[in-house]
């Protein structure tokens, strides 16, 4: 009997701990079998599909209306309401959040070059919160959303759940769904059947008939469950119980606050550039929290003006990184190897009180078309399709200066190689906004010396996929010789919306947004 309780011992516990890390509670349990080169490698890997993704969920989803869901990333599955003429497909779609019945986002996945994305913008309702004011919620990774609202009344309830899955980045050690509110205002919304209202930044994850755990970075929090409540504030977590027929419904009264782990500050070090260590948080205590969402649902808002997002372009800093933008900060992104690590210098300035109003900037989205081509016997080049970004590590020892623009319809970066050694650009892949709809890269020139010259009217871009480089050598860049990359267009060129990918014989890129 004593052999046969130690083997059931012995398995149960196996199973557990399998259970907890496919749940993402255990994270890198497979890394042991890996050497350090190859976790490197991994990582590597990680932080350049990190880097493209939020750049382009940055890119096609800060300006979107309220109300209003946007395809961030590839790769989402998504239920429509029945009879929906709405497109939501591919990269910067959009559609009202009210026609939207079901989301499904697929997990991290290098193979694939996969992460998915999807961004949502509604309207903050609490009492406090000035007349068009919205709430960011950005759903991540393997994790799915049904929307229970409908009827006008936006994403006031809906149930959510992260899937089981693998880890694979030290940098994504869980997915769920990210929500940051303006300074002074929030949101109340039934999520699983729960109440939760926010004045803040906060994170949720929730397993199918395991835990939701809804963890605050800045601000306050109330949750409602199983007939009790609990306040909560910025440093602190609470979790709830989640079952019922669909795995998903809460069960269970709120556990009492605890402080949150290095697990979330990596996830929101990653999501957001700060809260990269404790040291980043304001701590908020459980009696503070409750004075302020209850200040917050019975006070009413003293400004009238509607506040909206000033972007101002530097021709001297680095780009800001930005994954969502809220009308009363930009949260910029720096990535950080350890929870624990010093923050990062942030380049966005801090939340001020002052709200400024600008004409919102709508750009214009092409379906891209596949050109065709007469085979003729001359010497020009073969067009090959594109074959998506590339997806080489970040190099260490060649940087990649600020996108400028010299002339309205230029993009300028300089490129400076610190390897040693003399070094070759192999490839150049170059997404951008096709406003107007003729918008084509023309040249590009390597320290005013004309390096290609075929006129590519297609986003993207892909060379020498799509006509190799002048004279059919690739362009050198000596060491510790800095030089500058022109991308000429043929019209002027938007404020933001363009992406460049160069990579060299070193096997490695560098990524330019603006």
């Amino acid at each position: 009997m004593l052999l046969l309780g130690a083997f059931v011992a012995v398995v149960c516990v196996s199973i557990t701990g399998l259970a907890l890390y496919r749940g993402g509670y255990i994270p890198f349990l497979f890394s042991s079998n890996l050497t350090a080169t190859a976790m490197a490698a991994r990582n590597a890997s990680c932080q350049a599909l990190i880097d493209r993704t939020i750049q382009a969920s940055d890119s096609f989803c800060n300006n979107i209306s309220s109300n209003t869901a946007c395809y961030g990333n590839n790769t989402l599955r998504a239920d429509l309401v029945p009879h929906s003429s709405q497109r939501f497909s591919e990269r910067g779609d959009t559609i009202a959040v009210d026609e939207l019945r079901r989301l499904s986002a697929s997990p991290l996945n290098l193979d694939n070059n996969e992460w998915g994305i999807a961004v949502f913008k509604v309207i903050a309702n609490l009492p406090r919160s000035l007349p068009g004011e919205t709430v960011t919620m950005v759903v991540f990774g393997n994790a799915t959303l049904d929307n229970q609202g409908g009827g006008g009344h936006g994403l006031e309830s809906f149930y959510f759940s992260s899937e089981l899955g693998q880890i694979v980045c030290e940098k994504i050690p869980f997915d769920g769904l990210m929500i940051t509110s303006p300074t002074g205002s929030g949101i109340r919304f039934a999520v699983n059947g729960a109440e939760l209202t926010l004045m803040g930044n906060a994170s949720i994850k929730a397993v199918k008939n395991g835990e939701m755990e809804v963890s605050v970075y800045q601000g306050s929090a109330r949750i409602v469950s199983n007939g009790q409540e609990q306040y909560f504030g910025a440093g602190q977590k609470t979790s709830v119980q989640l079952g019922g027929a669909n795995g998903t419904q809460a069960i269970s009264a709120p556990s009492a606050p605890e402080a949150i782990t290095g697990e979330e500050l990596t996830m929101a070090c990653t999501m957001t550039g700060d809260y990269c260590s404790p040291a980043d948080i304001d701590p908020v205590t459980e009696a503070e929290a409750q004075g302020q969402i209850q200040n917050a649902i019975t006070s009413t808002p003293t400004a009238i003006t509607t506040p909206t997002i000033t972007r101002t372009a530097s021709p001297t800093e680095p780009p800001t990184y930005t994954l969502v933008v809220l009308p009363s900060a930009t949260l910029s992104r720096t990535p950080t190897l350890t929870p624990s690590a010093t923050k990062p210098k942030t380049l966005t300035p801090k939340p001020v009180s002052t709200r400024t109003s600008t004409p919102t900037i709508t750009r214009t989205r092409t379906p891209t078309s596949t050109p065709s081509f007469t085979l003729t016997p001359s010497l020009t080049p073969t067009l090959t399709p594109t074959a998506g970004p590339p997806t080489e590590p970040i190099c260490k020892n060649v940087s990649l200066g600020a996108l400028t623009n010299p002339n309205p319809n230029e993009l300028a970066m300089d490129i400076t190689n610190s390897s040693g050694s003399a070094i070759t650009i192999n490839r150049f892949y170059a997404t951008w906004v096709k406003t107007p709809t003729s918008q084509k890269i023309d040249k590009l020139f390597l320290n005013g010396v004309e390096v290609w010259n075929k006129s590519d009217p297609d986003s993207p871009s892909d060379i020498p996929a799509e006509g190799t480089f002048v004279g059919l050598v690739n362009p050198a860049i000596l060491d510790a010789t800095p030089v500058t990359l022109l991308i000429q267009f043929s019209d002027p060129l938007q404020p933001i919306g363009y992406e460049v990918h160069i990579v060299f014989d070193l096997g490695c890129q560098v990524i330019g947004v603006q």
